[in-house]
């Protein structure tokens, strides 16, 4: 077996990271690199590289380190892809209200019309006989109450971790303060195997002298 065909065993046998750490660092590549939810939220005609601009600002503004906190501020971002594109569609219904409603205005009104008050007329008409236009809106507010529910849920789960971190350096720096007003042991004698025990310790004896008498002097 070459090198490329195990590489690619290898690949396929692996799990990715293990850890939570990694984990969480594996799935915010993906997200940076719209490898996940682009493929599910952008649609078409929209633009992977403005969805890709709108998740990458969230990260970098909420800076999530766990993953549930990066799935938070995927949530936050895909609300906020979803809710523009209803505004447009929104808009868009209006617009083509607006249009279809122009060509009847001669016959309803004697002199010109401000736009507001075309606004108004096309807004009307969106809303007659057609839920579609109410519907949307409902769906705007739904999706408003998402990215809200997701944005509160995230606040509150760094600010747990963020006090878990004090605490636990709270504590760290408690026990190094301990440890350094303890007093130092002195340093045990280390006695070798085999090693004779020492004797007990005797005075050193003066040195030996020889008495002369006087006769032998003589």
């Amino acid at each position: 077996m070459n090198r490329q065909q195990a590489s690619r065993d290898n690949g396929a046998k692996s799990n990715g990271p293990a850890s939570s750490e990694g984990k969480a660092k594996s799935c915010l590549n993906a997200i940076k690199h719209g490898l996940t939810s682009s493929r599910i939220v952008v649609m078409q005609n929209e633009s992977q590289q403005d969805y890709a601009k709108l998740v990458s600002g969230f990260l970098d503004t909420f800076q999530p380190v766990t993953e549930p906190e990066i799935c938070l501020v995927e949530e936050m971002a895909n609300s906020q892809w979803k809710r523009r594109r209803a505004e447009r569609i929104e808009t868009a219904l209006l617009d083509l209200s607006l249009s279809e409603m122009e060509s009847k205005l001669d016959q309803v009104f004697d002199g010109p019309v401000d736009e507001d008050t075309k606004a108004a007329l096309a807004y009307r008409d969106a809303h007659h006989g057609d839920k579609t236009l109410a519907n949307l809106e409902r769906h705007i507010v739904r999706l408003s109450r998402q990215f809200q529910r997701a944005h509160d849920k995230l606040v509150e789960l760094q600010q747990i971790r963020k006090a878990e971190a004090e605490q636990e350096a709270k504590l760290a720096a408690e026990a190094r303060a301990e440890s350094a007003e303890k007093p130092q042991k002195a340093p045990e004698t280390v006695k070798f195997q085999n090693e004779p025990a020492p004797g007990p310790q005797t005075a050193p004896q003066a040195p030996e002298t020889s008495e002369i008498h006087p006769r032998e002097a003589a």
